[in-house]
């Protein structure tokens, strides 16, 4: 094997991509919050409506710029007089969302938004992470919370609708968030958070060891949405829609938080429909929208032709294959380059395309960071060699700054004074980086991000289960399907395993086949090899396939 080439210089390279623009410069320091800008938008345009939801055919389902912030600061009231500061929101794309959101920031608290897809031993694993005091849940989810085996330190339970009669979910308070708000005041608090202040945790999807919840700072939270406001040229004209979630940094930042920077309308879906998603686009008006690389791939398949419709670019990620039949067929402009993670978003979107280019290219660095691509000892690498891509941001608090509750996890990601992303890449003597893959326990399947580890150690819980090993197999639409390989006692049925992961697992983590192995082939120091086992394939008649599965909470899902 030939030995890499390491960098001419030692030390990481400095970006050469644009800074920040005028609406990341648009506040002073002390001011950059997304309290801050909703504070200045709810003045500036106060009726002008924000978010829109499912349409907006119900006005509930409709909030201004000043109704945000009125809802906002009542939630706000309402949980200073109860003492908590910690509040998990398992919520879908709706109204609730974003008053709680912001209203645990601005009563100084912490908000940690969940996928709503959490259900079993996860659900209950990520309450404990955040530390939840207070969780704000979507009536439909109540059932989800039941099923939970605890809701760990959660001492409220807030529901968004109907309460069905329950008062207690594990012996918590269940109060409808409407009866809890009521009556609470819209004043603004004696003083907001300020950047460096902790805003909120954001879950990663658990690429390397399990989720964890990283430490978004309110600088970060309005530095990433500002800077792809700034970079895709959004004005208060435009009108961007998405079925994407606001759990996720797609739906939180490139849609929400871009519309209340810009000052424009974002319309949000709970769900994303194959057949409808043309229809939506063009009755909200949308100019810029977003969907995953599998979500194309299926409306290509289903859709002959688009209505009349305003949508100038539409973000998706990654590449689709059939990127220029979608162009050509619905008259609309994809563009794809771009990249971030929870952790950090340096390469934000461009509707101008860097074209005569690798489909992997990403772009250049934004200026406010240094980067480069590592070896295994840290060691910078020379254009073209494949390492991992590295970040260490130039600016106080524009990024998470670790994991919470969970220094082992930070030391090791941020080690040696620079982001470890756990993603491999290239640079090129443009400066150009090239994203190639992601860590190899990690699994894209419907624009989700499934962990391995954690499918892994939620299968292992299964009485009769010895062990597990979960991985990525290739998808006819495009991204991933799951498989799961298990050694087992005799006694178990795969069938009867698969109901059981049904209901223990998100719909998008639950495998689509399962097969029994007598062992698994491993390295020297024990860990699976994966490559063996993935590369039999899926076509043989030890590899038994199973349909999605439907769930009255999670109909619609992408």
């Amino acid at each position: 094997m030939t030995a890499r080439r390491l960098a001419s210089e030692p030390g990481l390279l400095r970006g050469t991509g644009p800074g920040f623009g005028p609406l990341a410069r648009r506040f002073p320091y002390e001011q950059r919050t997304l309290l801050h800008v909703l504070a200045a938008r709810a003045e500036e345009r106060p009726e002008k409506d924000w978010l829109v939801f499912d349409g907006g055919a119900d006005e509930r389902d409709r909030l201004t710029f000043r109704g945000a912030q009125e809802q906002a600061y009542r939630f706000a009231a309402a949980l200073r007089d109860t003492g908590f500061t910690t509040t998990a929101l398992l919520l879908r794309n709706q109204r609730e969302f974003m008053p709680a959101f912001l209203g645990t920031q601005a009563a100084g608290g912490v908000a940690a938004p969940l996928n709503p897809e959490l259900r079993g031993p996860l659900l209950a694993t990520v309450l404990g992470r955040c530390g939840a005091q207070v969780l704000v849940v979507r009536a439909d989810l109540l059932d989800a919370l039941a099923g939970a085996p605890s809701l760990a330190g959660v001492r409220l339970v807030l529901v968004c609708g109907d309460t069905a009669g329950r008062a207690s979910v594990h012996g918590v308070s269940v109060v409808a968030l409407d009866e809890w708000c009521a009556g609470r005041g819209t004043d603004p608090p004696a003083a907001l958070p300020g950047p460096s202040d902790l805003a909120t945790l954001v879950f990663t999807s658990g690429t390397s060891g399990g989720s964890k919840a990283a430490m978004w700072p309110h600088h970060y939270l309005y530095l990433s949405s500002a800077a792809v406001s700034d970079s895709l040229g959004h004005t208060q004209d435009d009108v961007l829609s998405t079925p994407l979630q606001m759990c996720h940094i797609a739906g939180l930042q490139v849609f929400a938080g871009s519309a209340l920077q810009v000052g424009c309308t974002a319309h949000l879906k709970s769900r994303f429909s194959v057949q409808t998603w043309w229809e939506e686009i063009a009755a909200d008006g949308a100019t810029f929208a977003m969907l995953m690389g599998q979500m194309a791939a299926m409306i290509l398949d289903a859709v002959p032709a688009a209505p009349e419709h305003r949508l100038g670019h539409v973000y998706i990620l990654p590449q689709p294959a059939g990127r220029e039949e979608f162009e050509r067929r619905y008259g609309t402009t994809v563009i794809w380059q771009g990249w971030g993670m929870t952790e950090i978003f340096p390469h934000v979107p461009s509707k101008h395309r860097i074209e005569d280019v690798p489909a992997d290219t990403i772009g250049p660095a934004p200026s406010w960071v240094d980067y480069g691509v590592v070896d295994e000892h840290d060691r910078l690498l020379a254009p073209g060699e494949l390492g991992e891509m590295v970040y260490r941001p130039l600016v106080p608090d524009s990024m998470a700054r670790g994991y919470y509750g969970d220094p082992e996890a930070t030391n090791r990601a941020f080690r040696n004074f620079m982001f470890h992303t756990g993603d491999l890449g290239y640079y090129d003597e443009l400066g150009r980086v090239h994203f190639v893959m992601r860590n190899q326990d990690a699994i894209r399947r419907r624009g989700e991000n499934i962990s391995a580890v954690e499918l892994e150690n939620v299968t292992r819980g299964h009485p009769d289960v010895l062990d597990a090993a979960a991985y990525a197999v290739p998808s006819e639409l495009g991204e991933h399907e799951v498989k799961l390989d298990v050694l087992t006692r005799d006694s178990l049925d795969l069938d009867g395993l698969h109901a059981w992961l049904v209901e223990q697992l998100p719909r998008f983590m639950v495998p689509r086949y399962l097969e029994r192995r007598a062992e698994f082939p491993r390295t020297l120091s024990q860990r699976v090899e994966k490559y063996k086992l993935a590369r039999e394939g899926v076509d043989r008649p030890e590899v038994r396939e199973y349909a999605a599965p439907r769930r009255a909470s999670t109909v619609g899902q992408p």
